[in-house]
């Protein structure tokens, strides 16, 4: 599917998008044939709804077919995107500066050059937890090329983020900055196949063993950040949501 064809499928939603982008094996450069349309974004709720009796619903959650795809949108109000990235949230973050920009804007850039001074050395929690948690699943018999691949995936991107205060979730270009043996290839037969193809025993052993070496260098990282030690940007993600809100610039 292409962006404009996403982009008229944003606009037939109930919500009026204020930013969306690509997540899931789009940004990570490793999608299936059968792989879902991760949509990831951001919506403003009427002023209306926020400040009445009733409680807003704050996000719209759907998985719908379309052009032949499996489209799985996931958009949350401002000021509920801006709480879970003042909470540190990975995958916000990931969404948020996403190089997929399916439907631009001027606010999306705003909030990109707001939050880039307070990405602070807090984020390590997310990668670590998120790589403990693909190691248990590649332990099982049934393990996945792409469960390993998620493995790699959140190691490299929690690494390359404390070493250098960007965000990349794009496995193959961070690869060509920490090379791992075999990755390539579990990319290629990914591609190649169905989303969820089975990873054989010999391979599954070799990749525990590397994923876990890459978990002590996570830790490394985290150690001699450069980043700060950053309380969040609280004050200046309120501002930017109550301009958001009213409409100004």
């Amino acid at each position: 599917m292409q962006l404009e064809e996403l982009r008229q499928t944003l606009s037939k939603q109930t919500f009026q998008p204020l930013f969306a982008t690509l997540s899931g094996a789009h940004l990570y450069g490793f999608e299936s044939p059968d792989s879902d349309v991760d949509l990831r974004g951001a919506f403003v709720l009427p002023l209306k709804q926020v400040i009445g009796m009733h409680e807003p619903n704050e996000t719209v959650s759907k998985t719908f077919l379309e052009h032949g795809l499996e489209i799985d949108l996931v958009c949350h109000d401002v000021l509920k995107f801006c709480r879970l990235l003042n909470k540190n949230s990975g995958e916000v973050l990931e969404q948020l500066y996403s190089d997929l920009v399916v439907w631009p804007s001027p606010h999306l850039d705003e909030l990109r050059n707001l939050f880039q001074p307070h990405l602070g050395q807090e984020f390590y929690f997310h990668y670590r937890g998120f790589l403990l948690n693909q190691r248990r699943l590649i332990e099982k018999p049934e393990a996945t090329v792409k469960e390993t691949l998620y493995g790699y995936r959140v190691a490299l991107t929690g690494i390359h983020l404390l070493k250098s205060g960007q965000v990349n979730a794009n496995l193959p270009s961070l690869l060509e900055l920490y090379p791992q043996e075999e990755v390539l290839d579990l990319i290629a037969e990914k591609q190649a196949t169905k989303e969820h193809a089975p990873l054989d025993s010999a391979r599954q052993q070799r990749h525990l063993k590397r994923l876990e070496q890459l978990q002590s260098e996570l830790e490394e990282a985290h150690n001699g950040s450069p980043l700060p030690h950053s309380g969040g940007a609280f004050e200046e993600l309120s501002e930017f949501v109550v301009r958001v809100r009213l409409g100004r610039s």
